[in-house]
């Protein structure tokens, strides 16, 4: 029976109670690995733990919120081996000059401020341990432009940014800094999008196969698993039906 490398190594996942974080987390705890997962619903969070299994614990916090990086702190987030910046959302299509601001806000506190608040936190505990794993979760919208998107894509362009900086200034240091850029995966991310609207959600994926967070998170798990030699930089994936944000084959 081949060990997993991941076996009795902490991780630290954000937005571990839904979509890709919990596919993650689960696919993480079938390979041994420990993990301290984070997210705002305690219900949701409580049952994903215990799909885990003993070495998960869980952690309710929202990542925006002031003290969000002391908390982590004080509940041991410091001594993981790897850290996943997954929570991340879009809100809203609406072209710019009819967007709300107060979404705008929400998107770069979560998607950009949090992720870079706890990775600032989060490096020098991982040097000085001898390296580690960063793993951040970016989007097809970081590499390519689309109506109705502009704000959530400068998020996710400055994720891709600055993962691709941090690797740059770590090289050499043990740690493997990687990011994953996803296209269209069915999960709650289009029901936040249109704030719960159901049916508009439904719609983006109509008459076409997207991904499912099950299959990122195996991604995410093969870049992890690879030797500690190999970085895989970034992995961008979409679903077959879909050639860009814009270019989307959909099928009667």
């Amino acid at each position: 029976m081949v060990v997993s490398p991941l076996k009795d190594n902490l991780y630290v996942i954000t937005g571990a109670s839904a979509g890709i974080g919990r596919a993650c987390a689960l696919q993480l705890a079938a390979r041994g690995a420990k993990l301290l997962l984070v997210a705002r619903r305690q219900k949701r969070l409580d049952e994903v733990i215990k799909a885990c299994g003993a070495g998960a614990r869980g952690l309710v916090l929202d990542v925006t919120a002031p003290d969000a990086v002391e908390k982590m702190r004080t509940a041991g987030a410091f001594e993981a081996f790897g850290l996943i910046n997954n929570a991340g959302l879009a809100l809203g299509r609406e072209k710019v000059a009819n967007a709300s601001t107060a979404d705008w806000d929400a998107m770069w506190a979560t998607n950009v401020d949090a992720v870079f608040k706890l990775t600032h936190a989060m490096v020098p505990a991982l040097l000085a341990r001898g390296g580690g794993d960063i793993l951040n979760v970016c989007s097809i919208a970081g590499h390519h432009t689309y109506p109705g998107g502009s704000v959530y894509c400068a998020t996710k362009h400055a994720v891709w940014a600055f993962t691709k900086s941090l690797r740059e200034e770590t090289c050499g240091k043990n740690l493997r800094v990687m990011q994953i850029s996803p296209g269209m995966v069915e999960s709650e991310f289009s029901v936040v999008r249109f704030k719960g609207d159901v049916g508009a959600a439904r719609a983006v994926y109509q008459g076409m196969q997207p991904l499912t967070a099950e299959d990122i998170a195996r991604q995410m798990v093969f870049m992890l698993e690879q030797p500690r030699h190999v970085c895989i930089d970034e992995i961008i994936t979409m679903p077959t039906d879909q050639g860009s944000p814009t270019t989307i084959s959909r099928h009667p």
